[in-house]
């Protein structure tokens, strides 16, 4: 865990820099999420560029994509399709191609002629995996006619050839006239081309001939080829090289090298039934040779003595091998039924040899066949190879056909069994019945101009292949190397509790709830590599396909070995989307199928930071188009573009939306990429004339045109799955947006224009704390304006919660996972708002109200004791009681008392009755005592109630000077001596000379 705070740091660098600004540049473009899908092709890959850059041309409305067709020149058969599709429309295109409709493979079996042999053939095959089913019945339409012309300044000679079905070939024997043989000093030369055309008129060809290669004219007799073996470090032999026929004739060479010295030398050979040595003679004029022949009974003995001249001068010969002696043999008719393969023996001896020696013997097997078969031709379907074994560990291999040419121009399949051998096991292997070449994954590159060497009765033949293989380490793409949690939104989850038997269904809904897990987010993954060639010199410089600016797709061949090093951390899914489950860091990694090695890796961080949805950002489509360009300089490289077309062209027309998701970490996602069984897309129009919704329950909505008009007509919302939603979030939504469309017709002004107010749409949420209202932009559309109500939720039910488990750290969690509301509002908003206005300003009223009230009474200060009885301030009195019925009884008690005259006045006693209150005051009415309420329970308790009378308002005029007379309520004497006990004055007399004070002040 010391690797993750690095880490979770930069993360919440990043998250807290993409928040604190409210515009970003996105990372990565949109597109339209479109399948697009070649058919009728045998293989093919997605391309991306090297560098990451995507098409210009991709956007919201629009995807391109590039793709590689193998092979490279299309194979005979139906065109290929590409057909792009977003439910539920879909569009295909035919592929163009600049290849023929017929694809041909050329095999030139001559590459010079002579006057004496003047005829050059050329055998055409038929490649491709479906040829045959291009085979029409017979006789409506067969296979092709090849026709083959040569060039030799102004001059043309043309022939052609059918193409024969089971194997598809035929060969054009195509003479050269003699004039075209000149006597030069150097060889001339014509250039052959071909082309698929009419059989009855070869002059016309469907398309411009193809370059074939030059045919060179040579003036004299070609010389057959020829076999050269050792018969000892001095003497070489030299034998054609080729299949007789019976009755044939051929002539072998004995050749002495410049460091023979000897004078004599004595060659026996052997041969069996079937062949003979008929003459010998001497290829130089200083030797002189002799035959001696015998018949056994299974073979043919033949004796050659040769001896050298005494006057001849070895200072003038060369250094080359001369030819000392010519043998000439034949091959005895009516063998046909013997073996193919008949040795023959050859021993060269010396004079004064030891006759005990073991001799050197050469064995040489003359190829005899009834068929004058001329050349070996390997057929394949492909001289091109890709190399995936190593990323599926399943073999890949390219059959391999081979068939003789004989002399007439007749071609059939070779019946006997072949050798041959792969120059470079370590790029391609040949299998044992040489019947196909294959890669298995062990190889460990590629290479172009691999040879594999074919071979059959002294024919031989060769194919050089171009193996690519992947450069490994893969390339592991991920659109988002750092998944967050997304912050309201939650999914599904499997708890203890969630097997608790509850008997609310409001407290199982809750329980439920709480048993859900934190969403993460998604991002897409891809493998890709470079297919790359070495050269077979050695070099250093690779060849790359299709170029080194290209990488291949091979998601879809290693999404099977691909996995999650931690999936506690993350998880892959369909082996194309990543989803994080809980914060860590892990890897994801691509393991050999062959072996335990790892091809390619790469770190995902899932971090506990938080984002939100910001946005959804949408796109009408209403039909696609697609349009196809093939890359210059590439072939086989076809670029696609798919378009969405965003008009409704009239009423009842259906069309679809597609949503991308935006975050505060600055990363986009397609809604695609989170499944439809994670949230719920919710769909409005506001403008019912013009488009209305009919599926909202789909990630793919669909919306139907009812009349003309534009704008931003559709409000998006997404809300997390209803299962999920809690307290105070229950109707929380995650994101919001718009979408903009037009329907054909007259111009109708929009629902967003400052003439026709849109009246707010009802918007979820309304009641979990959340405000939404809509505004207009600058240009009348709808613009977003969120605000958040805080405080909304009461303290009763945050005590429920805390009862029910939530504890201080759900509320936090609640809290931070309060998302933004979308930008719309409801009617009962508003009245909440208006509410909630009136409220705010009755609080503040009654505040200001306070504050008068303190301001204008806290100057006042308490009576002063030694103030008179007749002193105009007001004072400040205290009742003494029990409760309101002792208070009337001590009222009814009370007797009125005479006026007081002036002058001094008695003392009076504590045991009198208390004199009655003063009918007059400053107000001209009496006061009323403040009521208290009884204690419940029963019980008596005492009471002390303060009365402050207010001082008397001076008038405009001062009036007449009178005595500022208050009065007093005064309880029973029993509640007085109570209160005076506790004041400490215990004795009778001075309690009742305060009782006297107290009355005499009233």
């Amino acid at each position: 865990m010391a690797h993750v705070g690095p880490h979770l740091l930069l993360l919440a660098a990043s998250v807290l820099g993409a928040s604190a600004s409210s515009e970003w540049p996105p990372p990565e473009p949109v597109f339209l999420p479109a399948d697009m899908e070649l058919q009728a092709v045998p293989e093919h890959y997605r391309l991306q560029r090297a560098d990451g850059a995507l098409p210009a041309n991709t956007s919201l409305h629009s995807r391109a994509d590039t793709f590689l067709l193998l092979p490279r020149r299309p194979a005979a058969g139906p065109p290929p399709l590409l057909r792009a599709s977003y439910p539920p429309f879909s569009t295909r295109q035919e592929v163009p191609t600049k290849s023929p409709t017929w694809a041909i493979r050329a095999v030139p079996l001559d590459s010079a002629v002579s006057p004496d042999e003047p005829t050059a053939r050329v055998l055409f095959h038929l490649h491709g995996p479906d040829w045959r089913g291009r085979r029409d019945p017979p006789g409506d339409h067969p296979l092709p006619c090849v026709v083959l012309q040569a060039q030799q300044r102004s001059r043309t000679v043309r022939g052609s050839c059918r193409v024969q079905a089971m194997l598809g070939i035929c060969v054009v024997e195509l003479e050269i006239p003699a004039r075209w043989f000149s006597p030069a000093l150097s060889p001339e030369s014509a250039e052959l081309r071909y082309g698929v055309g009419s059989c009855s008129r070869p002059g016309a060809t469907a398309e411009p001939p193809r370059y074939l290669g030059t045919l060179e004219l040579r003036t004299a007799a070609a010389v057959a080829r020829q076999q050269e073996v050792q018969l000892d470090e001095r003497v070489l032999l030299r034998v054609p090289d080729g299949a007789l026929r019976p009755g044939q004739r051929f002539t072998a060479s004995l050749a002495l090298r410049h460091n023979f010295t000897a004078a004599l030398l004595t060659l026996r050979v052997k041969a069996k039934k079937g062949l003979q040595v008929v003459a010998a003679r001497s290829g130089d004029p200083a030797w002189t040779v002799h035959l001696e022949r015998s018949r056994g009974p299974k073979h043919w003995t033949a004796v050659v003595t040769c001896r050298r001249s005494k006057d001849v001068h070895w200072g003038t010969r060369g250094l080359e091998a001369a030819e000392l002696l010519h043998l000439e043999l034949a091959v005895e008719n009516g063998t046909g039924g013997q073996a193919p393969a008949r040795p023959l023996t050859w021993q060269v001896e010396y004079p004064g040899q030891d006759p005990e020696a073991q001799k050197d013997k050469l064995v040489w097997e003359v190829q005899v066949s009834e068929r004058d078969m001329r050349v070996l031709v390997p057929l394949v379907q492909e001289l091109e190879l890709l190399n995936t074994s190593p990323l599926t560990g399943v073999p890949r291999s390219v059959p391999v056909t081979l068939v003789t040419v004989e002399a007439g121009g007749a071609v059939s399949e070779l019946s006997e069994p072949p050798g041959c051998e792969s120059a470079d096991t370590q790029v391609l292997q040949v299998s044992e019945g040489c019947d196909a070449v294959f890669v298995g994954g062990k190889e460990s590159r590629g290479a172009r101009g691999v040879r594999v060497d074919f071979w059959a009765r002294r024919l031989h033949a060769s194919l050089l292949f171009t193996v690519w293989a992947p450069l490994l380490p893969l390339r592991v793409q991920l659109g988002d190397t750092a998944l967050e949690q997304v912050r309201g939104w939650r999914l599904p989850g499997h708890t203890d509790s969630s097997a608790v038997d509850v008997e609310d269904h409001g407290e199982d809904a809750e329980r439920r709830a709480r048993s859900c897990r934190p969403q993460y987010q998604r991002t897409a993954v891809r493998f890709l590599a470079h297919f790359v060639a070495h050269p077979q010199d050695g070099g250093r410089h690779l060849s790359y396909l299709p170029g080194p600016e290209w990488l291949l797709d091979v998601t879809h061949l290693v999404a099977g070995w691909a996995r999650v090093q931690d999936p506690r951390v993350a998880s892959l899914e369909g082996g194309t989307v990543l989803v994080g489950r809980e914060p860590g860091v892990t890897s994801v990694e691509v393991r050999s199928p062959l072996s335990d090695a790892i091809l390619g890796e790469q770190t995902l961080v899932v971090s506990e930071e938080k984002v939100a949805v910001t946005e959804l950002h949408a796109t009408v489509v209403a039909g696609l188009a697609l349009a196809l360009h093939p890359e210059p300089g590439h072939p086989g490289v076809l670029t696609a573009v798919c378009q969405a077309t965003s008009t409704l062209r009239g009423p009842k027309q259906e069309a679809t939306l597609s949503v991308w998701l935006s975050f505060s970490d600055g990363t986009l996602a397609p809604m695609e990429l989170y499944g439809g069984q994670d949230a719920v897309l919710a769909v409005t129009s506001l403008d019912p004339t013009v488009v209305t919704v009919v599926g909202t329950s789909s990630w793919h909505p669909r919306v139907v045109a009812e009349g003309p008009g534009r704008g931003a007509l559709l409000q998006l919302s997404l809300h997390p799955l209803d299962v999920c939603r809690r307290g105070r979030h229950r109707a929380a939504v995650l994101a919001a947006g718009t979408a903009w469309l037009e329907v054909a017709g007259e111009r109708r002004t929009p629902p967003s224009s400052p003439r026709s107010p849109v009246p707010f749409p009802r918007a979820e949420g309304a009641m979990s704390g959340e405000a939404v209202t809509a505004g207009r932009g600058e240009h009348g559309d709808v613009g977003l304006v969120n605000t958040k109500l805080q405080g909304m939720g009461s303290s009763s039910e945050e005590e429920e919660e805390r009862e029910e488990g939530y504890g201080r750290g759900m509320q936090e969690e609640e809290k931070e996972e309060m998302v933004k509301a979308p930008a719309r509002v409801s009617d009962l908003e508003i009245g909440m708002y208006v509410l909630l206005g009136v409220f705010c300003l009755a609080i503040f009223i009654f505040l200001v109200n306070c504050v008068f009230f303190v301001l204008r009474y806290q100057q006042k200060e308490p009576p002063d004791a030694g103030t008179a009885p007749a002193a105009s301030q007001p004072h400040n009195w205290v009742w003494l009681g029990t409760d309101q019925e002792e208070l009337s009884r001590q009222l009814d008690r009370r007797q009125p008392e005479p006026p007081t005259l002036p002058g001094p006045q008695p003392e009076r006693c504590c045991c009198t009755d208390p004199p009655a209150p003063d009918v007059g005051s400053p107000t001209g009415a009496p006061l009323e005592p403040r009521k208290e309420g009884s204690v419940p329970g029963g019980g008596r308790r005492k009471r002390v109630e303060f009365v402050t009378f207010a001082p008397q308002r001076a008038p405009e005029d001062p009036p007449q000077p009178t005595p500022n007379v208050q009065s007093i309520l005064v309880a029973s004497e029993d509640d007085i001596r109570w209160v005076c006990e506790d004041m400490g004055l215990r004795d009778p007399e001075e309690l009742r000379c305060y009782m006297e004070r107290i009355r005499g002040s009233s």
